[in-house]
């Protein structure tokens, strides 16, 4: 995909107001944007994916206002958030529940290999995410040094969210470069917030 220009904006994978989807054993190079974008989807299984990118913006899988989603044995190099879980984006509106991800080895050139929150309909009352586990996952890289993006484990509640019951667990982490181990924060990031968030509760490390 590297042909493509950065600011096309094209993602390798996009789920756009799917159900009952399987997306397995797919390599990709250099996606100018998403390597998988969820949108407003469900009962969604991602299992043995292999990206690298190395465009800004380049995220892994983004998961926007979508329930039931299983991401499983993925390996992902990213030059942006490896794995990203949001409530409101775009063409999306409406919570997001049951995302399971496991199994996977997630290496971060910047921002955050996992991160939860950021984005909610923070034009009325925010969304609520719910139900996500991290379990299994081998972490090798977190390299940022905007104070803003830290976090191999981030939850940044903005947008009027609300982020309850996530769980992180077996959770293996190699020395990084720069940042945090865990950013646990309601904030308003006034690069992407019109609006803090509204709390964040029932959050279980083991």
């Amino acid at each position: 995909l590297s042909n493509f220009e950065r600011f096309t904006g094209l993602n390798a994978i996009r789920i756009s107001h799917g159900k009952n989807i399987i997306i397995e054993g797919i390599h990709l190079l250099n996606p100018p944007h998403y390597s998988v974008y969820v949108g407003g989807s469900e009962k969604i299984r991602i299992e043995n994916i292999t990206s690298f990118s190395c465009e800004g913006w380049s995220d892994g899988i983004d998961i926007m206002s979508s329930r039931d989603v299983t991401v499983r044995d993925c390996f992902l190099r990213t030059s942006d958030d490896c794995i990203a879980v949001y409530g409101r984006r775009w063409d999306y509106n409406g919570d997001t529940r049951g995302i399971h991800v496991t199994g996977c080895t997630l290496w971060a050139d910047v921002a955050h290999p996992t991160n939860i929150g950021t984005h909610g309909d923070y034009e009325h009352e925010g969304n609520i995410l719910d139900d996500i586990c991290f379990e299994n996952l081998d972490i090798l890289e977190h390299r940022e040094h905007q104070a803003e993006y830290l976090g191999c484990m981030a939850i940044n509640a903005g947008d009027k969210n609300t982020v309850r019951n996530v769980r992180y667990e077996n959770i293996r982490i190699e020395p990084f470069v720069h940042g945090k181990i865990l950013d646990i924060q309601v904030k308003c990031n006034p690069d992407y917030n019109p609006a803090p968030g509204r709390r964040i509760e029932h959050i279980l490390l083991k």
